[in-house]
């Protein structure tokens, strides 16, 4: 046996019952840390020019840090309740404690359970747990007459010594003029994150003036995870005196609930089981616990016919999330229908069916179907058809009456000449033989609009005319029969009207579109009030009740397509915006740890590479990785894409279009082997997602690097920063400039990096791209943010963070860049920066959002998701990919957007000269950022003369746009 498991041994009293016995030292020495803090350390002490430190160059104080950040602590801690229990060998006392944010605690108990021991041990399990900043109080290295493993570490004023091994304290010896005790850790929790908390420890009290032991005894902790918190469970302490007088004490805690956060809330979103297929136009309900869907559109976006549609009627219980997709009994499938509910059945309406397969000329058939499904038989009643086929309709029950309103009759081969209906349909549930009854409609014609009951009148929605969208309400009174205007809709996009879903619930009206933004009817009822926003924007979804202020949104057309997505949303009432996650985890059964090549492309998220050790400065050949993945965030789920043609990590990579119809995931440098000798790269990966192939571009990198940044502007791919590795371990400072084609990878002329540095996070916002720190060429953190001019081709600098930073992440949305995580320096030491900081454009200030984010660890990778902030993170422990999805200003006011269509904008005049404008500047050989007359060539040579209006022979962007744009208006004068 070891000198230190005999120490051990010793210290553990032989009159102590089974217990103490009963645990057992496995698992308390790991030779291996595999947290991301090891791997982030380790990483920054790689040969890409810093080196670890031997354990003999390590101070004391770096011990005693080490051992400091390695304890589990509360960070945003929002406090929690518990039922608390105290038993002692006379009996036993039941209570209840809250615990606040700031730690403190009221313990509501009979007083005979108030003793001093309770106090104690409350403070060991709930206010050790509080986050602290170490001080070097002055710390030295003790002898170590034991020899025992670690190191023997003694505070200089003699208040204590410490035995560190393995990053955590294992002994500590406390003597002084009252006091003299030496406590023993036999085994700690290790939590998924690879923090510890106390299990086993023993604890010997000596006398202070002969050394003899007075009393020994042995603590048993345990813990419960709580939301992102472990809190005690238990609490066992066997107490020995001298003469063999033994006495237990417990404390046994229940009932756990955290208390609503002060800061940031996870309250306010949830995402709930995706439907079993992305889905447009279809029809949904809530009725009871459930969630029913019908039928929809699943195909391509245009593409008609039946094979396009959902021939599926669905239900989930929705709050239960071991619940599973119910199929239930059909009915004839179609798109642009609509479901309702009275509370008892289910009544489907009308939509568009098709007489044609997908391969076949189009055959549209709008239809009449009306018919009443029964959830407690699994049957449907044919009702009374509608009058005529009506497609692309909204319905609503308003008392015991359905409406159906909007819509037009699509038959045969084209749209153009289909008739729109300009009535609206009004059925009495309680007098079926009545039938259909039609209703002057609002005057004008419209279709996929929304129809919602409020307050006793209809609501119509906005939808699309013959000549366009349009953002116009109109309300419905029964009582009077009439119809009145309301308040128009939010123009919060290009297409803000167009496939809304609306709703009432609570004695309110909700509406939301395409910007994913939930407006509220005011109480006036003359304007619409932003409450909330969804985590995941769309449009041609169904947004419904679940209770009077909780809503569902499910299906319909994000930025990437089709979504599967369901979400609900609690509606707060305060004007507070208040920040929301939602969180999912995917298994993972990939061999990366850690360095994968991180891509966005809409919905899907691509996972490159990477490094499979454990350990960060593993660059051993079989550490790298040739797998790819892809991550359909929607959907919450992953596919394994073929291998790589090499393994790689620490690359960077963008999503490049070369037309409107392709484009491909391209993957740049990185480390890895060449020639069985490891090195950075230079070659070019492609990804092509249709054919789901990875090829070699025949284009490479002038210059090897690896830890760099690509990013795309104008149609451009640009490269900055990053390292070569070798013995020179170069940092790179030339600007990489391709069009992606078969142009030459080529550096910016006569323009550098003003810091160089690698490990970076890096952005664009508006025509400009930051620099936010990573390892300088001094090895120190890059403090300063450079900021690089796209049109200009000018550097300028920017205020710097609040906490300076390597390995972090910066993402832009619309006037803000937000930077977090990586790690920090403190007291001369590496720390995580658990921090999420906001940098503001407009007012050049950076503030800090969050002092951490829960359920977000700083090791994650965070990325820029529809204005929202998606964090990525490998859970080696669990095997498992953790998502994490956060707004931070849920009720922020979304920009208004006077071009209300399909596409105007890219129409515009100013929009077609831009975009001719690039093409031509591709012929900009020397990456200068201007055309001279001969890269223009001579056909061209009357454009340059006109264009050139400073006479300095060169065309500059503005000046081609210019041009274009008078040569375009000159064209129209001529006609």
């Amino acid at each position: 046996m070891s000198a230190w498991k005999i120490r051990l041994a010793l210290r553990i009293p032989v009159f102590c019952e089974s217990p103490m016995n009963s645990f057992s030292r496995t698992g308390i020495r790991r030779l291996v840390t595999r947290t991301w803090l090891a791997l982030l350390v380790l990483t920054i002490a790689s040969p890409f020019g810093w080196s670890a430190k031997p354990q003999a160059d390590r101070s004391a104080f770096d011990f005693m840090l080490e051992a400091h950040n390695a304890r589990t602590v509360w960070h945003d801690f929002p406090g929690f309740t518990a039922d608390i229990v105290v038993k002692t060998d006379s009996g036993s006392h039941a209570g209840t404690i809250v615990v606040k944010p700031d730690f403190e605690y009221t313990l509501t108990i009979d007083d005979a359970a108030r003793e001093s021991w309770v106090k104690s041990k409350l403070r060991s399990v709930i206010t050790h747990r509080r986050p602290s900043e170490m001080s070097d109080k002055g710390y030295e290295f003790a002898d170590d007459t034991d020899n025992g493993p670690g190191v023997l570490i003694a505070q200089k004023d003699g208040s204590g010594v410490f035995r560190v091994d393995d990053g955590m304290i294992r002994d500590v010896l406390r003597k002084s003029d009252t006091h003299w005790f030496e406590i023993t850790n036999l085994d700690q929790f290790k939590t998924p994150l690879g923090t510890v908390l106390p299990q086993v420890s023993a604890v010997v009290y000596r006398n202070t003036v002969t050394g003899d032991i007075e009393s020994q005894r042995s603590n048993v902790f345990t813990w419960t995870e709580v939301g992102d918190y472990f809190l005690p469970l238990r609490t066992l302490t066997v107490d020995v005196r001298q003469g063999g007088k033994r006495s237990v004490r417990e404390l046994v805690f229940s009932k756990h609930q955290l208390s609503k956060p002060t800061g940031i809330s996870t309250a306010g979103s949830k995402l709930h089981k995706p439907l079993r297929e992305s889905l447009t136009s279809f029809g949904a309900a809530v009725l009871g616990d459930y969630l029913y869907v019908f039928s929809g559109h699943n195909g391509d976006a245009h593409g008609f016919g039946r094979d396009n549609l959902s021939d599926h009627f669905r239900r989930i219980k929705y709050d239960d999330p071991s619940a599973e997709w119910e199929e239930l009994a059909r009915h004839e499938p179609a798109q642009s229908t609509a479901l309702v509910t009275d509370g008892k059945f289910l009544y489907r309406i009308g939509g568009l069916s098709f007489l044609n397969s997908g391969n076949e000329e189009t055959n549209f058939n709008s239809t009449t179907h009306f018919a009443r499904y029964d959830p407690a038989t699994d049957e449907w009643t044919e009702l009374t058809p509608l009058p005529e086929p009506r497609s692309s309709l909204d319905a609503a029950v308003l008392g015991r009456s359905i409406y159906v309103a909007a819509g037009w009759n699509l038959q045969g081969e084209s749209s153009r000449t289909a008739p729109w209906h300009d009535d609206m349909l009004r059925f009495d549930l309680d007098d079926p033989a009545a039938g259909w009854q039609s209703i002057a409609g609002p005057g004008y014609k419209t279709r996929a609009a929304s129809l919602a009951a409020h307050n006793g009148k209809l609501y119509l929605l906005g939808g699309i005319q013959e000549r366009g969208i349009t953002r116009k309400v109109s309300v419905y009174d029964p009582q009077s029969n009439e119809w009145t205007l309301g308040p128009e809709l939010k123009a919060d996009s290009s297409t803000a009207g167009f496939a809304t879903s609306s709703f009432a619930t609570g004695g309110n009206l909700y509406y939301t579109g395409a910007s994913g933004v939930v407006y509220r009817l005011a109480k006036d009822g003359n304007d619409w009030e932003l409450v909330d926003r969804l985590l995941f924007p769309r449009m041609f979804l169904r947004l419904l009740p679940l209770s009077d202020d909780r809503l569902i949104a499910l299906g319909g057309v994000s930025g990437g397509g089709r979504t599967p997505s369901v979400e609900s949303l609690t509606l707060s009432q305060s004007e507070k915006p208040t920040p929301k996650l939602a969180r999912w985890s995917v298994p993972f059964s990939g061999r990366a740890k850690h360095s994968q090549t991180l891509i966005l492309d809409g919905m899907k998220l691509y996972a490159i590479g990477g490094n499979a050790s454990p350990n960060p400065h593993e660059f051993s050949q079989e550490a790298f990785v040739k797998e790819a993945f892809v991550f359909d965030i929607s959907r919450q789920s992953v596919e394994q894409l073929p291998d790589l043609p090499q393994a790689m990590q620490s690359g960077a990579g963008v999503v490049h279009s070369q037309t409107s119809e392709h484009h491909a995931i391209v993957v740049f440098g990185g480390l890895g082997f060449r020639d069985d000798k490891f090195c950075a790269l230079n070659e070019v990966l492609e990804f092509d997602p249709d054919a789901k192939t990875w090829t070699y571009s025949v284009k490479s990198l002038p210059e090897a690097r690896s830890m760099f940044s690509a990013t795309t502007h104008d149609d451009a791919i640009w490269l900055f920063g990053g390292q070569s590795v070798g013995e020179d371990r170069e940092y790179q400072t030339s600007i990489l400039h391709w069009w992606g084609d078969s142009s030459e990878i080529t550096p910016l002329p006569n323009i550098s990096v003003p810091t160089p540095r690698r490990s970076f996070g890096s952005a664009v916002l508006q025509d400009k791209y930051y620099m936010v720190g990573g390892l300088a060429e001094s090895g120190g953190i890059a403090e300063r943010v450079d900021v690089f001019n796209f049109k200009t081709r000018e550097w300028s600098e920017a205020p710097s963070p609040n906490v300076p930073r390597v390995f972090p992440s910066l993402v832009a949305t619309k006037n803000k860049l937000y930077l977090f995580g990586g790690f920090t320096r403190a007291d001369g030491h590496f720390t995580p920066a658990t921090s999420l900081e906001v940098f503001d454009r407009e007012t050049a200030t950076w503030s800090t959002v969050a002092g951490k984010i829960p359920g977000v660890e700083p090791g994650q990778t965070m990325l820029a998701l529809n204005e929202r902030l998606l964090f990525y993170g490998i859970n080696t422990e669990k095997q498992q990919v953790d998502f994490v999805l956060f707004d931070p200003n849920p009720k922020q006011e979304p920009e208004t957007i006077v071009s209300n269509g399909f596409g105007g904008q890219r129409r515009s005049p100013d929009v077609v000269a831009s975009q001719n404008a690039k093409l031509i500047l591709r012929k900009d050989t020397n990456k200068d950022g201007k055309l001279s007359r001969d890269e223009l060539g001579q056909r061209m040579s009357q454009f340059f003369d006109r264009a050139d209006t400073d006479s300095d022979d060169t065309l500059t962007y503005q000046e081609t746009v210019a041009a274009l744009k008078a040569d375009d208006t000159d064209s129209d004068s001529d006609e």
